[in-house]
């Protein structure tokens, strides 16, 4: 069900190049898309990433890796394989943790909410 192109009004050429790509278990307007448009289903999620922020066996060329850690071995990647179009990097926002000043990754976790009177 991947590799198809979707339309939603978040994406924006006025802040960035109004392409992005679609990853379900990562943001929400993400896996609201995906969910909309039949991609994924809430109870089939993919998440090819641990709790410590690292790819799993389902990425297998990069498991282990940090998933900021693995961006250079991934372009690389896709240049051997002639599919580079271009290389370049593009400022934007990005969340960081207030303490650590760490990059923060989204990540969807199975959660229980409990109503309190």
């Amino acid at each position: 069900n991947g590799f198809r192109v979707l339309s939603d009004a978040y994406v924006t050429s006025d802040s960035g190049t109004g392409i992005v790509h679609q990853a379900p278990a990562f943001g929400e307007d993400d896996f609201r898309v995906c969910l909309a448009f039949g991609v994924v289903e809430k109870t089939d999620m993919p998440c090819p990433v641990d709790a410590n922020g690292r790819f799993t066996e389902e990425v297998s060329q990069f498991a282990g890796l940090h998933v900021k850690e693995a961006d250079k071995s991934i372009i690389a990647d896709i240049k051997a394989r002639g599919r580079l179009v271009r290389n370049e990097k593009l400022h934007h926002s990005y969340p960081f943790c207030w303490r650590s000043e760490t990059p923060l990754i989204y990540r969807a976790v199975p959660a229980w909410f409990v109503k309190v009177e």
